[in-house]
């Protein structure tokens, strides 16, 4: 019995170093514009969970509703192999981000895309062993739809024929 639960320990505890990260992201509200939201990150020495392969998850707090339109991206500049990070997938809410890799630096871009709350960022990749990371979301809340404004205007014109034709009566 002894032997079974000290087996059940020692593997819970390898299994959980091995488990990808996660973390929480800060939003913080403009102080001139309500709508307007911005969140930052950094991480230096992602935890490798085998080799020199990473994943991490990311979740934006709080939690903020409806429709939200989102610019941003996650970035690793590096001069040496050791510095170097090469992300293989970063994805928001499932949306996969931009990834381009050039002279001295890795990133994932994405631009202008309208998604909906609660955010989780996931970010994978292959990095070296002194590497680091870091990223920057803007995030607008209530984004409507063109087409809600037409609603709107189609309403509010019914209302006013009904208010005339009462009035008529």
């Amino acid at each position: 019995m002894k032997s079974t639960l000290l087996a059940f320990a020692l593997s819970a505890v390898f299994a959980s170093s091995a488990m990808a990260k996660t973390y929480d992201i800060e939003l913080h509200q403009s102080k001139t514009n309500p709508l307007q939201w911005t969140g930052s990150f950094n991480l230096s020495q992602p935890t490798p969970l085998e080799g020199d392969y990473f994943s991490d998850t990311y979740n934006f707090k709080p939690d903020l509703p409806g429709n939200l339109k989102i610019n941003g991206g996650v970035i690793n500049f590096f001069g040496y192999d050791e510095e170097k990070i090469h992300f293989t997938d970063v994805s928001l809410n499932g949306v996969t981000l931009d990834l381009s890799h050039g002279d001295g630096e890795s990133k994932a871009r994405l631009f202008n895309t309208v998604l909906s709350g609660p955010l989780t960022l996931r970010v994978s990749g292959f990095t070296g062993s002194s590497a680091s990371y870091s990223g920057n979301f803007n995030i607008t809340t209530a984004v409507p739809e063109p087409a809600t404004y037409g609603m709107l205007l189609g309403g509010l014109g019914l209302v006013g024929m009904a208010a005339r034709r009462r009035k008529a009566q």
